[in-house]
């Protein structure tokens, strides 16, 4: 006997209904935010969004959907993740929450043993992957709160701000956190330090840092130096408006089969030897 076929679930995301109603609160939203200043933020974040969706339509680089990231990390027995307070992450100057869940996932998944971060900021990413990862040692490297100018006159300007948040307080979530032993603060200018002078074989490497083609290329060098055989790379902010980053990232899909996680600004790379 033949077992009935299940029922076809919708697609909503091209429902047709949506689009003429979707239409008319575009036209007021536009018009609303144009007539009052205090929802001019609406307006800006749509644009964002849509910039973003254009970015993801036409990018060539390869998508991995959420729903395969475990299959992809060869992640038999999922575990639950974990995050920091939120107080704590939104203290880290995004505003938003996505970014960590996403980290927490990943980190959950492949449960890595080494882990290596470029770009601490206040550290609320190096906590994630430590709450998450419970046996790992984390070297997370940012500049030193005395830098030369020459350091930071390379950066954009993006990152100049970012630099300046961050004077005085880099790593300021973990510390006091029980997990605060496994996390090693390495202060040193990125595009001059060689990583394998302090860890080698990470399982897991995260690239936040700089976001100058420059910055991007030396990052990913030295995360590929000690890169583990089956170890993963993940880098942020691949994005209609981090030309650097974006750029560079593209380029770098021609050699290594790079993929970019759906929903999100994550390219993701597993080394198989």
């Amino acid at each position: 006997m033949m077992k009935p076929m299940p029922p076809k679930v919708r697609d909503y995301n091209v429902d047709p209904r949506h689009i003429v109603p979707m239409l008319w609160d575009f036209v007021a939203l536009t018009t609303l935010g144009i007539a009052k200043r205090k929802n001019h933020k609406h307006i800006i974040q749509t644009g964002r969004d849509i910039r973003q969706h254009a970015f993801d339509l036409q990018d060539p680089m390869p998508a991995l959907e959420i729903a395969e990231l475990n299959q992809y990390l060869d992640c038999k027995n999922p575990q639950p993740f974990v995050l920091p307070p939120v107080d704590v992450i939104l203290a880290a100057g995004l505003g938003y929450v996505a970014p960590y869940v996403m980290l927490a996932t990943i980190v959950s998944a492949l449960q890595p043993k080494k882990i290596l971060e470029i770009g601490t900021f206040r550290g609320a990413g190096a906590l994630t992957m430590a709450l998450n990862a419970t046996w790992s040692e984390i070297y997370t490297v940012d500049l030193p709160d005395d830098e030369d100018g020459e350091a930071v006159a390379g950066l954009t300007r993006g990152d100049k701000t970012w630099v300046r948040l961050s004077q005085g307080c880099k790593g300021a979530a973990f510390v006091g956190d029980p997990v605060e032993s496994r996390i090693h603060q390495i202060r040193a200018d990125s595009m001059k330090m060689d990583a394998s002078e302090f860890i080698r074989n990470a399982d897991f490497c995260f690239v936040d840092g700089g976001h100058s083609y420059e910055c991007i290329k030396a990052d990913t060098e030295n995360a590929l130096k000690v890169l583990s055989p089956n170890g993963v790379i993940v880098w942020d902010d691949y994005t209609w408006f981090v030309e650097g980053v974006s750029r560079y990232l593209r380029e770098l899909s021609k050699v290594l089969p790079l993929k970019r996680i759906a929903g999100s600004q994550y390219v993701i790379y597993r080394r198989q030897v």
